[in-house]
């Protein structure tokens, strides 16, 4: 039983999906998350990082194993299609 998990361990990650905001990467980070698909966060090599609100900002990478890639997939496209057919507030 270690042993799976040892080797889960050593699984790289792989991009999945890119946010455009820091809140919206914690929705869908959630979101993986309570269906048992680990994403961590980010790391950021950037010892002067622009603010979250800049126009210059890039997107934020979810992230998920290489096993589990294929079901995040899917659930983030179940989850987009969902938020597509909300109507407006217009």
């Amino acid at each position: 039983m270690q042993q799976s998990s040892k080797s889960g361990a050593t699984e790289p990650f792989v991009i999945v999906y890119e946010a455009e905001s820091l809140e919206e990467a914690a929705v869908l980070r959630g979101l993986l998350r309570s269906a048992g698909i680990e994403s961590p966060p980010a790391a950021f090599s950037d010892p002067f990082p622009l603010p979250a609100f800049s126009e210059v900002t890039h997107g934020m990478e979810i992230l998920v194993r290489v096993s589990q890639a294929e079901d995040a997939r899917q659930i983030l496209k179940s989850y987009g299609e969902r938020v597509d057919q909300r109507p407006s507030d217009a």
